[in-house]
């Protein structure tokens, strides 16, 4: 990463073990208008704990107490600084940025996480240009002597070096592709409205099935638009979803297919909309990161309910059919954990091939979907089968594509 201009060269500024402090400007009403169903300045203030921050100052023009600043990790010191609108900022962020870089931004700003952390790592003070009408330089790190730069308008050109948010990369592991980078200043209800339509947009991953691509977002954007501002919780839809999972394997067993498969299309909209309002509202927790393990469990329940019935009825194959559909998807998770520990990459990214399998493989959406067209057409035993089929090819599939991706691991660019 580049910035352009002339930086500071004062060697005691630069200290890349560790990520500067940071300060938010939210004085003023701005900062505080909920988008994505957080309030900006706690947005920011989440991103920058989230990228490795341990002291974050939020200037204030009303009392505050730090809880309302929102930060989820105890290791975080983010403090309230009382300073009211008409005093200049300048002073008081030269003495908090002391002998070392201060990371400054407007807390109206909509800074994307990659542009704080490359900013950061350019180890020496530095300003990025200001979004969309916009004239005064809105984020930057800056040391005791150029903190009087930020904010000021025009920005003296000298004083800092130049970052372009074009020099940034886009990629975005977490997200299993590139996504544009979100830089824009948020100071009425219409540029809220079209941030918060960004940011729904920004929680979809690249890489999906068919109908996690295509059908899901509907239902599951319009879901999460709603519980935004609400106080439920990620970790509440987590368990709630998990919840009605286990009641539709029970509605599975007893071959109430129509009640079965309505919560079965539901928990997979909510399986998303926990992920989605959680990248949202930057609310990560451990419980969130072991979501899979409670998909897994009330997936197979699903598998081995919907076996048991058939069976129960008189379909005397359906245990073999189970037992293919539930080893499958077994295979398939063993395949995707080493693809992901061995070669640190999803399998589904190896090659567009990958990506496009990932189509049609062998997953809850896909499963589901065989299901419905299965029981409309009046076979849900024909519909086992074919689940059940489709799992064993999916993760033989997978388990080849592992194999000679392991073998040659240069020549599939894993590495790049």
């Amino acid at each position: 990463m580049i910035a352009k201009g002339a930086p500071e060269t004062d060697a005691r500024l630069v200290d890349l073990s560790r990520p500067p402090r940071a300060a938010i400007d939210a004085r003023g009403a701005a900062p505080w208008r909920v988008v994505g169903g957080i309030p900006l300045a706690v947005r920011l203030v989440r991103s920058l704990e989230l990228e490795g921050f341990r002291e974050i100052r939020v200037l204030c023009d009303r009392p505050l107490e730090t809880a309302d600043l929102g930060s989820r990790r105890p290791d975080v010191r983010a403090t309230p600084i009382l300073l009211s609108a008409e005093e200049p900022a300048a002073g008081l962020l030269a003495d908090l940025a002391g002998g070392d870089r201060l990371l400054v931004v407007d807390g109206a700003l909509l800074a994307d996480r990659r542009l704080l952390r490359a900013l950061a790592s350019l180890g020496t003070p530095a300003r990025v240009a200001p979004p969309e009408d916009e004239t005064r330089t809105l984020l930057a790190v800056v040391s005791a002597r150029s903190a009087a730069a930020f904010a000021t308008e025009p920005t003296p050109c000298d004083a800092l070096a130049l970052l372009e948010v074009a020099n940034v990369s886009t990629d975005a592991p977490e997200m299993r592709g590139p996504m544009p980078i979100l830089y824009r200043a948020v100071r009425s209800d219409a540029e809220a409205t079209h941030a918060d339509d960004e940011l729904v947009r920004g929680t979809q991953k690249h890489v999906m099935d068919a109908p996690a691509r295509w059908i899901d977002p509907f239902f599951e954007n319009a879901i999460v638009r709603r519980l935004a501002p609400t106080r439920i919780t990620p970790n509440q839809i987590t368990i709630g979803a998990t919840l009605l999972g286990f009641v539709a394997a029970g509605f599975l067993f007893r071959q109430h297919y129509g009640v079965a498969l309505v919560l079965m299309y539901l928990v997979g909209w909510l399986d998303g909309c926990d992920g989605k309002l959680a990248r949202l509202r930057l609310h990560y927790s451990s419980l969130g990161a072991g979501e899979s393990y409670f998909d897994f469990a009330y997936e197979n329940a699903w598998w081995i309910a919907l076996g048991a019935g058939l069976a129960e009825a008189g379909h005397a194959e359906a245990f073999a059919w189970t037992a293919a559909l539930v080893g499958g998807n077994l295979l398939d998770e063993i395949v995707y954990t080493i693809s992901q520990a061995k070669l640190g990459i999803s399998i589904d990214l190896l090659s567009p091939a990958d990506g496009a399998f990932r189509l049609v493989a062998g997953r809850r959406n896909v499963y589901a979907a065989m299901l419905l067209v299965a029981v409309l057409l009046g076979s849900p035993s024909g519909g086992l089968k074919a689940m059940g089929a489709w799992a064993v090819v999916t993760g033989v599939v997978h388990g080849l594509r592992l194999v000679a991706a392991l073998r040659a691991p240069q020549r599939e660019g894993l590495h790049a």
